[in-house]
């Protein structure tokens, strides 16, 4: 998926023509991805992590001062005379977690439901971090209010996510047929929303291109970094956190949802505010694949290991 994604954007910036479509339209697209998530939602996953409220809180509080920290400072240390671009790499990292998480935290044998449950505590805590932590951000086109963020959340989180677990509640045999249809889907209009949004900011890149090695170090170091610290906190031993919820938690706390960002940037901001999620959602699916194909090894081999003796 990510060396799609990569093609894709690349084909799409090249070529002389694109779909045109309204700005909605990507916004719609997501809302489908998304749906399709909670269609496809173990929700008895999270029913299990009653148990795990600690962990949960563990969970959320690294996610909303490492990556949120880690983002605001990058943001003003290498973009401060850029208010579009810093906004952008700030929203990169204060939307919720991506969706690809879930699965690299299942590849890597980590704990999904924490994902899974730390995922829904995000899109309450989002509207509100994400307009206090762009308060730094100097600019007039770098505001977002808090109604006008949790109106976009409600229409293209909520709501979709919402109708998904909904319908597969009430229609359980009819989405368990549907499941390879609904993977499908998802990763057709995930390529469809990074087309249309490679398309309509063509010439926000273009005017941008010297930025972009620059912007792609950054946004490197924005994935990274949270993991790796999120990693090392988390070893510490009156911390008392398995190794699944650890792998669960890496993943959760370094890959966030920036196709949203970059809807959000084009809906509030400006295209060229989009720029820093496009390339973030490139290498935070490429680095998440690597971690977990990585950690899928490793897991086999001690599981080998431990059968041999």
């Amino acid at each position: 998926m990510p060396l799609l994604i990569i093609i894709v954007a690349f084909i799409t910036y090249f070529l002389p023509f694109h779909l045109q479509v309204a700005n909605w339209v990507p916004s719609l697209l997501l809302g489908l991805v998304i749906f399709f998530t909670g269609l496809s939602m173990n929700v008895e996953a999270i029913k299990k992590m009653r148990s795990k409220y600690n962990v949960l809180g563990i969970a959320t509080f690294l996610k909303w001062t490492i990556t949120v920290i880690v983002s605001v400072v990058l943001a003003h240390l290498f973009f401060s005379s850029r208010p579009e671009i810093a906004a952008g790499i700030i929203l990169s990292g204060t939307v919720p977690n991506a969706t690809a998480a879930t699965l690299y935290t299942f590849i890597a044998g980590g704990n999904t439901s924490l994902v899974i449950a730390a995922s829904f505590l995000d899109i309450m805590i989002s509207p509100i971090v994400t307009p206090l932590a762009l308060l730094g951000v100097d600019g007039d086109t770098v505001r977002i209010s808090f109604f006008n963020l949790l109106q976009s959340f409600i229409l293209i989180v909520i709501l979709p996510i919402t109708l998904g677990l909904l319908m597969q509640k009430k229609l359980p045999q009819l989405v368990e047929k549907s499941v390879s249809y609904t993977k499908l889907g998802s990763s057709i209009t995930l390529l469809l929303i990074i087309h249309t949004i490679i398309g309509n900011a063509k010439g926000a890149i273009a005017s941008e291109l010297i930025l972009i090695p620059m912007i792609t170090i950054v946004a490197f170091f924005q994935v990274t970094l949270p993991m790796v610290i999120a990693y090392f906190t988390l070893k510490l031993k009156w911390l008392r956190v398995e190794k699944e919820d650890i792998k669960a938690i890496v993943f959760h706390v370094g890959l966030c949802n920036t196709a949203l960002a970059a809807i959000l940037a084009i809906e509030f901001i400006s295209e060229i505010a989009a720029i820093p999620a496009i390339i973030n959602m490139v290498i935070n699916l490429s680095l998440g694949s690597f971690l977990a194909n990585y950690l899928s090894k490793q897991t086999s081999s001690t599981e080998w290991i431990k059968q041999a003796n």
